[in-house]
């Protein structure tokens, strides 16, 4: 930070701070003019967050039209009974079995079949768990809390500088004073 006689404050490279001119050259930009590009950005990036929420509630939509959690439970209920009358045909078989070759045949042959059917049923019962509606719901409720931090720091004349730190990761001043903001990695992924 750069305390000006006008009082008005500046930031600069901070490997200009270090090493002075022998790394690189001064950058020097107001505070003013850094909080002018921010609230830009802010503004821009709360566009493509509304947006974004508006395309998930869409998909929210278009799946409460399937209803894709009874088709799944549906689908679950029958691999468990597929299941369980696979088991019981192979305890059939193995009791009709005269030696042992033939019961090693049938316990190689129902192994991969029960394997097959114990996967099916995993998969269906994490696919239920995850429930694609919860997911998307938290994602707006977090896209709405990453908006309303947007609109705080565009709001005030002077932003809190926790507000700031809980959205900004880095500031970027490159030779040409032209500014680039980093979000946090938490609210780059929302979108």
């Amino acid at each position: 930070m750069i305390k000006r006689k006008v009082k008005e404050k500046g930031y600069d490279c901070s490997k200009y701070r270090q090493f002075s001119t022998k790394a690189c050259h001064c950058h020097e930009v107001k505070e003013k003019d850094i909080l002018i590009h921010l609230k830009e950005f802010l503004k821009f990036t709360k566009r493509q967050y509304l947006k974004e929420i508006q395309n998930i509630k869409l998909e929210i939509k278009q799946d409460k039209k399937e209803d894709n959690k009874y088709k799944l439970q549906n689908k679950l209920n029958m691999a468990n009974e597929e299941y369980k009358m696979l088991v019981s045909q192979k305890i059939k078989e193995l009791a009709s079995a005269t030696n042992s070759m033939q019961k090693e045949i049938i316990e190689n042959t129902y192994k991969e079949l029960e394997k097959e059917k114990r996967q099916t049923i995993t998969y269906l019962k994490a696919t239920i768990e995850t429930d694609k509606k919860k997911n998307l719901e938290q994602k707006v409720n977090k896209l709405k809390t990453a908006i309303e931090y947007f609109d705080e720091i565009v709001e005030n004349q002077k932003p809190n500088r926790m507000m700031l730190q809980m959205v900004i990761n880095k500031i970027y001043i490159d030779k040409d004073k032209t500014i680039q903001f980093d979000l946090k990695t938490d609210i780059k992924k929302l979108i």
